[in-house]
């Protein structure tokens, strides 16, 4: 968890929603002493600040957990694809938002990834462009929409319930 500078929000980074881009912007922002945030979530009780966790639809961020685990060299492209990362161990490397920050889920506001500018906006009072994508680098050839078979779709599914029951994403593009 972050305190922000100006001392009245805190927000927590999940791996995979963006937090890099968010954190660049916010540090230029001075909101923030950090363009490398921590995925953890110490929480602080004596804080008298709003928390805002990011979070990101279950579909595109495993599309991005697997671009992540190719880009920093953990696997490589060749060798595994999409759907042999969703079938095999890989898929339980990074867990869901419910499995890693499951006994703060209270404490949270969760801000999409995919309304990322309105939070800026309504919550910060800053302008902000919306999220480009643009830590994104290794590319499979395949969009994130049509990616998933029925069986993969499910996975995502299963290991997303809790998030999907407790944080509302709009899931009608994927099922």
């Amino acid at each position: 968890m972050h305190i922000l500078n100006n001392g009245t929000h805190a927000l927590v980074f999940p791996p995979r929603c963006g937090t890099r881009w968010i954190a660049e912007k916010l540090y230029h922002k001075n909101l923030i002493n950090t363009f490398g945030p921590s995925h953890d979530f110490k929480y602080d009780s004596s804080a008298d600040v709003k928390i805002f966790m990011f979070v990101r639809n279950p579909f595109t961020r495993e599309r991005s957990v697997y671009r992540w685990l190719i880009e920093t060299g953990q696997i490589k492209l060749e060798d595994l694809s999409f759907e042999q990362y969703v079938n095999g161990s890989w898929f339980d490397h990074e867990p869901s938002y419910y499995d890693r920050y499951g006994e703060f889920y209270h404490l949270v506001e969760h801000v999409h990834l995919e309304k990322i500018d309105n939070f800026f906006v309504n919550e910060l009072n800053i302008k902000i462009e919306e999220y480009d994508n643009s830590y994104h680098n290794v590319n499979d050839g395949i969009e994130d929409l049509h990616a998933y078979n029925e069986q993969m779709k499910q996975k995502v599914l299963t290991k997303y319930k809790h998030d999907i029951e407790l944080i509302g994403f709009d899931l009608t593009s994927y099922v």
